[in-house]
């Protein structure tokens, strides 16, 4: 099942830790036929290339519905980071994201910041930064804001293949602290082998203050596979 996929969680599929190039695959599909034809499909692609002090990854996305063969939403990702080993846990990031989904009442979102991400434990990582937004909607009126940005990520081992993330996004505008974006996404994730898993994945977004016509909430169900060519 998928209801929708509105945000990119930056933790799924990291290679933390590892040297190399990494490549996966992460695709949803689901169809039904009856008094109303539906149709979805989701796919992302995740690309690494780790050094020693530096990771960089780079993430692809596209989903589209259709009811009846009509396009009911339809949208487009890509996220860019770069993580510099500064001091210890304490690392530098560097990002860009592209977004559009007209159907969801903005014509394309851009976004680049920077930030600190610190690494509690194994299993616990914290972000804190800035990042310059900028919002077109479908009459092509331009918004930009400039927010601070915070994130929390937390994995639970429940079982030898199986685990529990959490993460958490909130986005205050440094001028005005009650214009702000907050997300939260969970998912159960099941380690099949080396390069196979599946996921299913719950997301929830809020936005204070959105854009002309869009509504202030979004929220996502899906079940995720996910490949790994390494």
């Amino acid at each position: 099942m998928a209801i929708s996929q509105t945000i990119v969680n930056i933790e799924e599929l990291r290679n933390e830790g590892k040297e190399g190039f990494f490549a996966g695959l992460g695709f949803s599909l689901n169809a039904s036929r009856g008094n109303r034809d539906r149709d979805y499909y989701s796919f992302d692609l995740r690309f690494d290339y780790n050094l020693d002090d530096v990771e960089n990854f780079m993430i692809l996305r596209k989903s589209e519905r259709k009811i009846n063969q009509n396009v009911t939403d339809i949208s487009q990702l890509i996220h860019i980071r770069s993580v510099f080993e500064t001091y210890n846990q304490y690392h530098t990031e560097f990002f860009i994201q592209s977004a559009k989904n007209p159907f969801r009442l903005f014509r394309e979102r851009n976004l680049f910041g920077t930030g600190l991400r610190m690494i509690i434990d194994d299993q616990m990582r914290f972000g804190a930064g800035v990042i310059y937004e900028e919002e077109t909607d479908l009459e092509d009126s331009v918004t930009d804001t400039t927010r601070f940005s915070l994130y929390f990520h937390d994995n639970f081992e429940i079982a030898e293949n199986v685990n529990f993330n959490t993460t958490i996004y909130y986005q205050p505008d440094i001028l005005d602290f009650n214009d702000y974006k907050t997300s939260f996404l969970m998912a159960f994730n099941f380690k099949v082998n080396e390069k196979f898993s599946i996921s299913l994945q719950y997301d929830i977004a809020y936005d204070s203050e959105p854009i002309l016509n869009a509504v202030e909430d979004d929220q996502g169900l899906s079940t995720k596979f996910s490949y790994s060519f390494n």
